[in-house]
């Protein structure tokens, strides 16, 4: 692994009439609109080597306590096995390294960072004469002791997601065919799983007020009459102490509810909606809508349509906004103060493809149909939407995605605001970084697209496999994923890497 030296990474405008720019200052871009001096050394950056096409190493971003890369690495018996974990600072300088004992087979499910403590679930699935086992493992980051506690009052194999607060576990299971949340105290064993008289379609969000000690839970609900959307609240052992009923609105339909805590008890419903008549148009969204939940009351809907979105210069091909498998995907982030709903318009694309060519015999024609294969969801742009904590509109943009076409769906476009309100958009896919820079609906940097940087100048990327980013803190950024080099300086070679690249905006 190579250390690269720390440095600081900006734009800066060469005279004095330009405006302040911050970007991902890691390339200049032939795109951008005014000539500018950039740093062109490498990001910091990690290596660990894997064996090729293996995804071992697993992480946890630590805000300013740096970030947690662990990995098992060795079977020690029958019943136990070693997993090693490092912790590197926010320079990515590695600063400890411990081995650690835990059950054979045990596999990494998820994580949380709350209050200085990362929490990483791990689960030993059925083995011969054993029973599923489900396991805790508790990292303090102020004085790096560990404690394993074994869950022994719940032994599901499901799990979306888990948050952990105090000694209480939140075990979100969001699965098709199992839909719980399960409030479970680590240290006592107390266990209570969240009890509804119809079933649950879908657990839209749920979010900790470490302040009030209460927990918050949207859910969709459905019976043999009707479906609907619930609020539930309860304190931090499952005991229900609120329960609140979204607005009925004869021609809207709620398709999706995140919740914002802006305020002492006070709450910021966002989601997507679709009219009533459009309903047989599964997944389609007809806009953004806002809610707020003040003294256990709802406030009246404010619904912010998408027609402009079908109306303003995209490049979107105006067939596929006529197709009935139009569909709108949408996600909610929290950034300054603000809140962010990033709705991303794609469709599925096919392609034809025949067996064999045509052919003539006998007085007899015959051909190959051509069969329609499904090649993936294309994307065609972001539509990004601010608020404030009250769920007033502030602004809307375009993003526009190029290129990229997935098999299978993800929340693609990211967002990332600070103190000036200067609103960074960016995904990345494949191997590059795409982002724009805007401050209110002035454009500060144009649409760019940086490779992401390697070790050496002799790198050559093969290709590369799970790349994503994330916001760290502050205005730094965590890439990740896994990377096949070629390196051409002699006695060099090949190698199959896991990195972590440290990306900062100024």
């Amino acid at each position: 692994m190579k250390q690269a030296t720390k440095i600081t990474l900006y734009l800066k405008p060469q005279t004095s009439y330009l405006i302040p720019l911050f970007l991902f200052s890691l390339l200049l871009s032939p795109f951008s609109l005014h000539p500018l001096l950039a740093q062109v050394d490498p990001p910091l950056r990690l290596e660990l080597e894997s064996a090729k096409d293996q995804q071992d190493y697993k992480f946890a971003p630590l805000a300013k306590h740096g970030v947690a890369v662990f990995y098992q690495s060795a079977i020690l018996s029958v019943d136990t096995a070693q997993w090693v974990f490092i912790h590197y600072d926010t320079n990515l300088v590695r600063t400890h390294l411990y081995k650690i004992k835990l059950p054979n087979l045990c596999q990494y499910l998820a994580a949380d960072f709350s209050n200085d403590k990362l929490y990483l679930f791990l689960q030993k699935p059925a083995y011969k004469k054993d029973t599923l086992r489900n396991y805790l493992l508790e990292w303090n980051a102020l004085t790096h002791d560990f404690q394993l506690f074994e869950l022994q009052n719940y032994t599901s194999p499901y799990l979306s997601s888990v948050k952990v607060a105090d000694d209480h576990l939140f075990m979100i299971v969001n699965e098709q065919k199992t839909k719980s949340i399960i409030y479970y105290n680590y240290k006592t064993h107390h266990k209570q799983v969240l009890h509804t008289e119809d079933e649950i379609t879908t657990i839209e969000s749920f979010y900790i007020d470490t302040a009030a000690k209460k927990t918050y839970t949207c859910l969709f609900l459905s019976n043999r009459k009707a479906s609907r959307a619930e609020l539930i609240a309860t304190d931090y052992s499952g005991t229900i102490k609120n329960r609140v009923v979204f607005p009925y609105y004869e021609d809207v339909i709620y398709n999706s509810a995140r919740i914002t805590l802006t305020g002492k008890d006070t709450l910021l419903i966002t989601g997507g909606y679709s009219y009533a008549k459009d309903k047989k148009q599964k997944g389609c969204y007809s806009g953004i809508y806002t809610m707020q939940f003040v003294n256990n009351r709802f406030s009246e809907i404010n619904i912010n349509p998408f027609g402009a979105l079908l109306a303003k210069e995209s490049g979107i091909d105006m067939k596929h906004l006529s197709e009935s498998n139009l569909a709108m995907n949408g996600h909610v982030t929290q950034s300054n103060g603000h809140i962010f709903v990033i709705a991303e318009l794609f469709y599925p694309e096919y392609q034809y493809t025949t067996g064999s060519s045509s052919y003539r015999g006998f007085g007899f024609y015959g051909y190959d149909s051509p069969t329609q294969v499904f090649a993936g969801f294309k994307f065609l742009n972001a539509y990004i939407l601010e608020f404030d904590s009250q769920g007033l509109l502030l602004n809307e943009w375009f993003f526009p995605v190029q290129n990229v076409l997935t098999q299978s769906l993800r929340n693609l476009v990211n967002v990332h605001q600070d103190k000036e309100r200067n609103t960074l958009f960016y995904y990345v896919h494949k191997d590059e970084i795409i982002s724009q820079l805007m401050n209110g609906q002035y454009v500060l940097g144009a649409q760019t697209a940086t490779p992401v940087e390697l070790s050496y100048k002799t790198d050559l990327l093969e290709y590369s496999s799970h790349t994503a980013m994330q916001h760290w803190y502050g205005n730094n950024f965590l890439l990740s994923g896994y990377q096949y080099i070629k390196n051409t300086q002699r006695g060099k070679g090949k190698r199959y890497v896991f990195f972590l690249n440290k990306l900062i905006c100024e």
